[in-house]
């Protein structure tokens, strides 16, 4: 019900915005004063694939190509938005002025406005682009007290593997992360956000991660949407991952753990069990925990471990989201300090969700230099 109102309240304010760019931008410029009625209608047909898409996108109606383009169709209309609103002070801005749009040098008029049309159309590829390319690699460097190694990790959190990530994204991201050569991959949560029948035929290829100590897994919100248990059991079918449910493991010189994620409290599976872990944690060694939502660093004493590593939040993947990301999680992107001893790093993804959009929020793949007391 409530995923039924939040649609309509999306689709209300997408129908609005549509309806501001045709009247503030589309009816103003010069350039399409005889394509007004062509415009209205790519405007209608753009309207009702954000529905088709809102609509349909959590089942299986739509064919992969038939996904990957209806994503698309969110962002014309979030980049024109933009443009529109701006174009809109600029014309406040020359009334309080004391001079008129219309009233500019006609050709100067129609040179701005193929610049507009330019950046526009520019805007609109990137934000594409920047969801759907490869994650560039992000390096981060940490010293932690008692490590008796230096370690290389590969962090990758929000894969969301399904109907617009999937094999060639997959292998791709595998190649980038071999080509480091990392002591260890660490896979933080929504990892698959599809039926697990859809990726079965290419979910083995996580084996072909390399790394010394192998790749550590635990769930994100998304795995418990898809059936938490048919997605576990496709994993340990089909790869060779080390799952972490509640677990740790006691690598000798360091602590891996991993706790299942916040939606498990709601839907009665796998919720977070801190005390659990604690049983098998060895104090006297650092200690990593995986988790997927960063909020959970709020509700729980992590006091134990020296780093945190999350996701989840995509660093709000679209702006302004981001401020509304930060007042529900509570952490958005990059690190922070809990205590003098206590690091959470908060990852902005590989992949995304939902519309084909990313703007002022870069996906990535973290590279973790661990420093330790050598």
């Amino acid at each position: 019900m409530m995923y039924l109102f939040l649609s309509f309240i999306i689709l209300v304010i997408f129908g609005l915005v549509n309806l501001y760019i045709y009247k503030r931008l589309i009816n103003k410029f010069l350039l399409f004063k005889y394509f007004k009625k062509f415009f209205a209608l790519i405007f209608f047909v753009l309207f009702l694939a954000q529905i088709v898409f809102l609509i349909l996108r959590r089942d299986d109606y739509l064919s992969e190509l038939w996904y990957e383009i209806l994503s698309m169709s969110y962002a014309p209309s979030y980049c024109l938005f933009f443009v529109t609103l701006i174009l809109d002070f600029f014309r406040l801005f020359l009334i309080l002025s004391g001079k008129a749009y219309k009233k500019i040098n006609i050709f100067i008029r129609l040179i701005f406005e193929i610049i507009i049309i330019l950046i526009s159309v520019f805007l609109i590829y990137i934000s594409i682009h920047n969801a759907l390319k490869i994650p560039e690699i992000n390096t981060l460097n940490l010293k932690i007290n008692g490590l008796k190694k230096d370690l290389k990790i590969a962090i990758l959190t929000d894969m969301h593997l399904g109907k617009n990530l999937h094999e060639k994204f997959l292998e791709q991201v595998i190649n980038k992360v071999n080509f480091q050569k990392p002591d260890m991959v660490f896979i933080i949560g929504d990892l698959i956000d599809a039926s697990p029948k859809d990726l079965k035929p290419y979910i083995s290829k996580l084996n072909d991660f390399q790394s010394t100590y192998g790749t550590f897994y635990t769930v994100g919100n998304h795995e418990y949407y898809h059936g938490i248990n048919q997605v576990l059991d496709l994993l340990k079918t089909h790869t060779k991952i080390k799952i972490l449910l509640n677990q740790n493991k006691d690598l000798g010189f360091i602590n891996i753990a991993g706790m299942t994620d916040l939606a498990g409290i709601d839907k009665g599976l796998y919720a977070p069990n801190l005390e659990r872990i604690k049983v098998d944690l060895n104090t006297s060694k650092p200690s990593i925990l995986l988790t997927h939502q960063p909020k959970t660093a709020l509700l729980y004493d992590l006091s134990d471990f020296d780093l945190i590593l999350s996701g989840h939040t995509h660093g709000g993947q679209i702006f302004p989201f981001m401020f509304l990301v930060k007042l529900q999680q509570g952490f958005v992107y990059g690190l922070y300090s809990l205590s003098e001893k206590t690091k959470l790093y908060v990852s902005s993804g590989a992949g995304f969700w939902g519309p084909s959009l990313r703007v002022f929020a870069p996906s990535e793949i973290v590279i973790l230099n661990l420093k330790g007391d050598l």
